[in-house]
């Protein structure tokens, strides 16, 4: 592996630990002092860093700021990553008057402290939560719903990330989708989930993702447009 492989530029758009990011979001992971997290557990084991000493490493990095929401314990070493909604995060990026990539090299000094170079490749390129295809039986109706999950069968975490009704598998089924897609874990503002709701309810599209995946399909498209223009 060649020296500076990586950079905070890997750090973009990452998903937190527990939304299947990658084991170099730790950096992004909760104070382990305050909330007891099996995955960030998991991600140091793999790693083979002690709680102890990942709180040592991010207590050197300490940086105290002031709690709006209670998301990053009141350090911005604990905070999350830009894909989580953090007020405590956003007040203190401007507070301190920190762009995006300012952040993001400050988590990433961070995550050198904590890996050695050579095990980057690894934390980049291994997740605690892996994405499956299942089967739910509701034990009820007896009626089978295929869905996505993201989980981890060693500590027998698994969260469900989409459900998909009979009439969504017609065309392709889950073994095609999984092969054709990825997942990634987005927030989106709360008044925009309620239009997706709505429009669900109306039978207008079938599901949130759905709709996620029509307006950005339209938008991509839309911008791929004006700029051959």
């Amino acid at each position: 592996m060649r020296k500076n492989r990586y950079s905070w530029r890997d750090l973009i758009g990452e998903p937190p630990l527990c939304e299947g990011g990658r084991l170099a979001s730790i950096v992004f992971c909760c104070d382990p002092r305050k909330k007891h997290c099996q995955i960030l557990e998991e991600a140091l084991k793999l790693l083979g860093i002690t709680v102890d000493d990942f709180v040592k490493v991010m207590l050197k990095h300490s940086k105290p700021i002031q709690e709006k929401d209670g998301t990053c314990y009141g350090d911005l070493a604990f905070c999350p990553s830009m894909e989580k909604s953090s007020k405590d995060r956003d007040y203190a990026l401007m507070r301190l008057n920190w762009s995006l990539s300012r952040y993001l090299r400050y988590k990433f000094s961070i995550l050198k402290d904590l890996i050695p170079e050579d095990k980057l490749d690894y934390a980049f390129n291994t997740r605690v939560l892996r994405q499956y295809a299942v089967e739910l039986l509701d034990l009820e109706t007896r009626k089978v719903y295929k869905a996505f999950a993201l989980g981890n069968l060693k500590t027998g975490t698994l969260m469900l990330t989409e459900v998909f009704k009979e009439e969504d598998l017609k065309d392709m089924q889950v073994e095609s989708l999984l092969s054709k897609t990825d997942y990634v874990g987005v927030r989106i503002p709360k008044n925009l989930v309620d239009q997706l709701d709505e429009l669900v309810e109306r039978g207008i599209i079938g599901s949130r993702s759905d709709g996620i995946r029509r307006a950005l399909m339209l938008y991509l498209s839309a911008l791929k447009t004006s700029v051959k223009q």
